[in-house]
């Protein structure tokens, strides 16, 4: 098994906010399509990555408690943080070095009210 997670969905229930938002956040521009009866908008990731996407629809609703969905922080935490920060959200867990030279996460809360994690090696 090469990964055991292979995709992620953040429930959002107002997909033109939280897609500014996380472009905001990632410095790039995420993919609007529609899934069935579902609107979402696609993480950039590579051919051979772990893709997500934001969801809205029935059945999604954001929420601050369960699983933590974590993104990439380039160029590092830092600089991740500040871009969160400006987009509007609310730093929950501030960086946080990982044992074992793992890098490090933060955690904040998105414009939906879900709580993501961000991480990098810097």
């Amino acid at each position: 098994m090469k990964n055991a997670v292979v995709w992620s969905e953040i429930a959002v229930s107002d997909l033109k906010r939280a897609t500014a938002f996380y472009e905001r956040l990632l410095g790039g521009e995420l993919k609007a399509e529609t899934f069935g009866p579902y609107e979402i908008a696609l993480f950039p990731h590579a051919s051979d990555g772990i893709g997500g996407c934001l969801m809205k629809g029935e059945g999604y609703e954001p929420s601050a408690k369960g699983t933590v969905t974590y993104l990439a922080a380039e160029p590092g935490i830092d600089a991740a943080l500040e871009r969160a920060w400006s987009a509007g959200a609310k730093v929950l867990l501030p960086k946080t070095a990982l044992p074992g030279n793992m890098g490090f996460i933060a955690h904040v809360a998105d414009c939906e009210g879900n709580r993501i994690g961000l991480h990098a090696m810097s």
